[in-house]
């Protein structure tokens, strides 16, 4: 009886996890993972994912469908109509709850390095997108059912703010909020749950300042 592919494709998955977060996904081959994970077939990656962007596919997927399903439960326990500050948590603590494994760890790292890429949109740039076509525009990627939800809760909340507005505060959002949580998972691998709850108050905060800002502000002096 032929043995079934499943083991060694989720091998080649955690290797290419694990080597993707630590050396950089531009910076490790196709040949690298099938050496890492022990394959001797040098074809491989070919075999169960097609190419290098197929298996980074493979292994962003799941991670992502469940951060979106986290975040429709948040949606759902919260009613109608969310306030910002809520919005905000939604965004926010599903991803950095990620920090309490190794592989979420890897996926924030990872994320970090293709944030505002073609490769892999980022929620953010799904959102903007999903709020440029509120506006009468058209979405490129079709993004998943709970940041839909999320995207159309900010235009409910923020309708008196331009889109060009909003559309910077999401990449700055983005930006901060990926790259921290990288860092931190970088930096901090053994952090206990108090130090992470700590670290995801302030970057909640920091996020939260960001998207309350009030437009009218001036530095001018």
């Amino acid at each position: 009886m032929p043995r079934s592919p499943e083991p060694a494709r989720e091998a080649l998955i955690a290797v290419a996890e694990r080597l993707f977060a630590e050396r950089g996904v531009d910076a490790v081959t196709v040949r690298d993972v099938v050496k890492a994970a022990g394959q001797r077939n040098s074809s491989a990656v070919q075999y169960h994912f097609g190419n290098k962007a197929g298996l980074l596919q493979a292994i962003m997927d799941p991670h992502q469908d469940r951060l979106d399903a986290r975040r429709a439960e948040m949606l759902d326990e919260l009613g109608d109509r969310p306030a910002l500050d809520e919005l905000i948590e939604i965004f926010v603590r599903p991803l950095a709850s990620l920090l309490d494994n190794e592989s979420g760890r890897h996926y924030i790292r990872i994320r970090a390095q293709l944030v505002g890429t073609a490769r892999l949109p980022s929620d953010s740039d799904l959102m903007r997108e999903l709020l440029a076509s509120a506006d009468g525009g058209e979405a490129a990627n079709e993004p998943r059912p709970g940041i839909r939800r999320v995207a159309q809760a900010l235009v409910d909340l923020m309708e008196d703010t331009t889109m060009p507005d909003l559309g910077h505060r999401l990449e700055l959002t983005a930006v901060l909020l990926l790259h921290g949580l990288a860092d931190f998972a970088q930096r901090h691998p053994d952090a206990t749950a108090a130090e992470r709850e700590v670290f995801t108050g302030v970057l909640t905060r920091c996020v939260a300042a960001i998207n309350l800002a009030d437009k009218s502000l001036s530095l001018e002096r």
